[in-house]
């Protein structure tokens, strides 16, 4: 069996789930509130359980990997800094509408959709790269995105207004359950602490049902977006999320070359996935709320073909070893 054909034979069960999920919403079967529930259940319960359940498999000088961190946050930034100063100075995009857009391009779906398909393909590693990269996502690109988008008609309003915006966003990530989850499981490694046998396999229940309820979800926000207004554009923040945004950070990883074997190439497939599902409630911030929708219609379903290009260039390359 080909390259290729292996790749694609691995991933298409996600893809189906994914494929699941938007049938499910269109034909009414699942309505906003059940899956309104559903995210909830993935970002609060499951996915706080398999990142702890994950950082606590890891030794825990991998998971401080400065050069990871590092990485990915320059390739992230350089993304984000590039289509920023692009949509200003050539499409004269006004500054906050443009952080939106930049947004897009430069943080990935890191929990619907990158760890479910990493996982599959690769294995363990997949946990320690959706850690290490939620890190990256949540205390400095999302951050920087939204004390950049205030909403619209704010932007005449005092500085003390933006102020509290950024503040405000500080105190939503001491609340962020993810981030909890990696603390306490980094606290336990020091102190060398393990939970209760039942605690630790209930965990690992929790920890299971991430993958598929997170791909379903997916499929079920998808439903009903609109596309034709916004192809042009949704076009090209596709091609520049799916391709930019990985090749940037290929390149990081190649200057600073992180730890563990597998985890450098791992961290290029999280940046080569679509962006972030919620990017259309960031997108609301500045009306952009329908461009945002397409964008992320169109890359979830282009990623299926654009992500068998990154398999096997990395494998080529012998950057990534995927199970067998």
């Amino acid at each position: 069996m080909s390259l290729v054909a292996t790749i694609a034979q691995t991933s298409a069960p996600l893809f189906l789930l994914i494929a699941a999920g938007w049938l499910a919403a269109r034909a009414g079967y699942l309505g906003g509130a059940s899956l309104d529930g559903l995210a909830a259940f993935v970002l609060r319960v499951c996915l706080p359980a398999l990142i702890f359940s994950a950082v606590s498999e890891f030794p825990l000088h991998d998971l401080l990997d400065a050069r990871y961190l590092g990485a990915y946050a320059l390739g992230s930034l350089g993304m984000f800094g590039l289509v920023l100063g692009l949509a200003r100075r050539m499409r004269r995009v006004e500054g906050a509408d443009a952080a939106v857009l930049a947004l897009g391009v430069s943080c990935s779906n890191s929990a619907f959709m990158g760890f479910p398909i990493l996982h599959q393909l690769l294995g363990p590693i997949a946990s320690l790269a959706l850690a290490l990269t939620v890190v990256v996502e949540n205390t400095l690109m999302l951050p920087l995105c939204l004390s950049l988008a205030q909403p619209r008609g704010d932007a005449a309003r005092p500085p003390a207004r933006r102020w509290r915006l950024l503040l405000d966003t500080l105190r939503a990530l001491g609340r962020n359950q993810v981030l909890a989850a990696i603390a306490l499981a980094l606290l336990m490694q020091g102190l060398h602490l393990h939970p209760p046998r039942p605690v630790h396999d209930a965990i690992g229940l929790l920890a299971h049902a991430s993958a598929p309820a997170a791909l379903f979800f997916l499929g079920g926000s998808l439903a009903g977006t609109p596309l034709r207004r916004s192809l042009a554009p949704a076009s090209a923040l596709s091609l520049a999320k799916l391709f930019g945004h990985p090749l940037l950070v290929w390149l990081a990883m190649l200057l600073l070359r992180p730890g563990p074997s597998g985890l450098a190439g791992a961290g290029v497939m999280m940046a080569a996935m679509p962006m972030l599902s919620s990017y259309p409630v960031i997108g609301r911030l500045r009306d952009m709320h329908g461009l945002c929708s397409a964008t992320v219609l169109l890359a979830t379903s282009a990623a299926f073909l654009s992500l068998i290009a990154w398999v096997a260039t990395l494998q080529q390359a012998g950057w990534l070893h995927l199970m067998h």
